[in-house]
């Protein structure tokens, strides 16, 4: 017997998002809005995304292969998957409901689902308080604690080495509570939770291929999913699906340089703190590359202080490793590629300037409103929306 994940909450958000008015979108739209028309949108589809990666649904099997309960660690029951299997099969791991304080590291060619409760993802709390600005030693003190969690010759060590052994601050990349290198890989009815409140605070990257989440909460401040942050090959695609899922963050809530598609969605901005920019996307999509982040039947809104406020943008490009505007290169630097589609927006974003400028490089915003336009042109943006409606929608 197997079971499919439901999320009544997930899908009530999104039945609420489709209540909202219709507002009719105009094409081309503006300098600071561009819309796509009818045909142009035909191309950003999951199917066209994903290409030839049809992703497998994630089921609960009756009995699943070894059990986490409460006051253990995932990390050690996730490395002994690991060390007593191969790659022929899918091996399950279920979490039991229950607050668990570690970091979780998944490096593997078994292709692995992690599951909590496909009804109440808030029940199985996976939650570190990992910064940024944290140096090499605190981090060890944080994550490895009396070197306890991770040893040398463990599947994981990789990945924890290399963010020990950083010379300063460890900086984004090693600051994820938990960090996936793992093709095939699933992830269910869990919540993910970064608590740290002074800089960049990674509740789970991804850095693989055919990467499926599913019914999951994912809390942060800032940079809270990053997917896809590990090369910039556009040869080595790394395809992520994030489908009825909750993302709250503060600053570039989803940013990286995957192939993601997000449907049915939740993104809400969260208000910890009072000052400082709130955007949603950062995608960091190679120049040659068409497709980065799709979001798709998919609800945009934020906490009660922002409603009204006009405050939030939707996006900016990354421009990861690109220092200032004139070193940006068209065609050869990264370009965040993006289209919101069929989604409700609330009343919480800057209608009239939805995008601002490029994160690394301070590139400003510009697109192309010419009705002959090249979507993949990168002497501008790739920032789009098609068939949005809610008071932030394009008016």
């Amino acid at each position: 017997m197997t079971r499919k994940f439901v999320s009544s909450t997930c899908v009530l958000a999104i039945l609420c998002a489709s209540l909202q008015p219709s507002v009719a979108l105009e094409y081309p739209g503006t300098e600071t809005r561009p819309i796509l028309s009818d045909e142009e949108v035909s191309k950003y589809t999951e199917k066209n995304y994903f290409s030839d990666w049809e992703p497998e649904e994630i089921v609960i099997p009756a009995y699943p292969h070894y059990l986490v309960s409460a006051g253990e660690s995932i990390q050690e029951v996730v490395n002994q998957a690991i060390n007593e299997n191969g790659p022929e099969s899918r091996i399950y791991i279920k979490i039991e409901a229950g607050h668990y304080m570690e970091t979780v590291y998944v490096k593997s060619e078994i292709p692995l689902t992690i599951y909590g409760d496909p009804d109440n993802p808030e029940d199985v709390h996976i939650m570190s308080t990992i910064s940024a600005a944290a140096t090499a030693e605190e981090y060890q003190n944080i994550v490895n604690e009396n070197g306890a969690r991770y040893k040398e010759g463990d599947s994981a060590w990789e990945l924890y080495n290399y963010c020990a052994s950083r010379d300063g601050n460890i900086g984004t990349d090693c600051s994820p509570v938990v960090w996936v290198e793992n093709e095939n890989f699933q992830l269910a009815g869990v919540t993910v939770h970064n608590g740290a409140t002074d800089a960049q605070a990674v509740a789970l990257r991804t850095g693989a291929d055919k990467i499926h989440l599913m019914n999951n909460r994912f809390l942060g401040l800032q940079d809270t999913l990053g997917l896809g942050i590990v090369t910039r090959d556009i040869t080595k695609v790394e395809r992520v699906l994030v489908h009825m899922c909750y993302i709250k963050g503060e600053i570039d809530h989803v940013y990286g340089g995957a192939v993601a598609v997000f449907n049915m969605v939740t993104f809400n901005t969260g208000s910890l703190k009072e000052s400082g920019s709130k955007i949603v996307f950062a995608p960091d999509t190679p120049a040659g590359r068409s497709f980065g982040f799709l979001v798709i039947n998919s609800n945009i809104t934020g906490d009660a202080t922002y409603i009204g406020s006009n405050r939030i943008s939707l996006a900016r490009s990354w421009d990861r490793g690109i220092k200032s505007a004139d070193l940006y290169v068209p065609g050869e630097s990264p370009n965040g590629q993006l289209v919101i589609r069929d989604s409700n927006i609330d009343d919480v974003i800057n209608i009239e300037a939805p995008y601002a400028a490029a994160a690394t490089s301070k590139r400003p915003f510009s697109t192309d409103i010419k009705q002959d336009r090249d979507l993949d042109d990168n002497t501008h943006n790739r920032l789009w929306e098609y068939n949005n409606s809610g008071q932030g929608s394009p008016k």
